[in-house]
């Protein structure tokens, strides 16, 4: 009777860590689907800017651009001068394009855009970035270049890919990766740590390798650049400011909203709540 009544117990004792197994594991797949919704939410903030990771040089100053980087460039609507006013007002070009200088031995491969204060007048003003595009490198590659911003732009048409160089800034305020619209801050005014008065080192490179620490004279000529001035009155800015950022964002948070939605609606089988309008930015701006 005994025996019966201890096995009895036992069996008991069985079925009860049975069911609490049962109960344990249910509550960890339901942890690992909300764990896998909160990633599947959150994939296309992620996804939103191409990798913010700089491959290694592969030549002195040279980095070989990534596919997906050409990919990510959007298509600009034109160029505008990248301090002062957008066309150019309140600064000076203080050491022009293939301008000889035999200090250097060369020949300069960019623009020295100054205020027309002089000397440090402009130390701190802001740099904007000349045209919509994304930030391929953002770093300070010699003690000679300082902080330097670069930016891969999509030309019209079938124009191909140009990028912007910005050197010797006090201040950088773009990261690798990310987008950026014409005339949006990406840092400010520097010296180069007090190498030099302060201006603004403006270049124009069709190329597929960001060259932020090569030299910035060239004793044959201008290597690959292109005067930026050429390229600005290729391309001209429209009058008005470049909407792309706002835009982009409005498409981001439209396209997450939906998804959360979609997911919504498929596990309680209900629709989207009402009251919500439905912007959609892809009629302002194509991908």
């Amino acid at each position: 009777m005994g025996e019966t009544h201890r096995e009895g117990r036992y069996r008991r004792l069985f079925y009860v860590l049975v069911v609490c197994g049962v109960v344990g594991l249910m509550w960890l797949g339901g942890k690992r689907v909300g764990a896998k919704r909160e990633v599947a939410a959150t994939t296309l903030y992620r996804q939103a800017e191409p990798s913010a990771i700089m491959p290694a040089q592969i030549l002195g100053g040279l980095i070989l651009l990534q596919p997906q980087q050409f990919v990510a460039a959007p298509e600009v609507d034109g160029f505008q001068w990248p301090c002062g006013a957008p066309r150019g007002a309140m600064m000076y070009d203080a050491q022009p394009f293939g301008a000889i200088n035999r200090t250097r031995h060369g020949h300069h491969t960019g623009k020295d855009i100054n205020g027309i204060g002089g000397e440090n007048t402009d130390l701190g003003e802001p740099v904007y970035a000349a045209g919509r595009g994304v930030v391929v490198y953002s770093g300070r590659p010699t003690p000679e270049w300082g902080n330097v911003v670069v930016i891969l732009h999509r030309l019209p048409g079938e124009d191909g890919y140009v990028q912007t160089l910005y050197a010797h800034l006090s201040k950088r305020e773009a990261r690798v990766g990310q987008y950026v619209a014409r005339g949006q801050r990406i840092g400010r005014i520097g010296t180069a740590e007090g190498r030099y008065m302060a201006h603004l080192h403006f270049e124009a490179i069709p190329s597929v390798s960001t060259e932020a620490g090569m030299p910035g004279y060239h004793p044959a000529g201008t290597m690959n650049r292109i005067d930026p001035l050429e390229l600005i009155r290729k391309y001209p800015a429209p009058p008005h400011p470049d909407a792309y950022g706002e835009v982009r964002m409005l498409r981001i948070r439209e396209s997450a909203e939906h998804e959360r939605a979609t997911r919504k609606s498929a596990d309680q089988s209900s629709p989207a709540e009402p009251g919500v309008l439905r912007v959609s930015p892809s009629q302002f701006l194509t991908p």
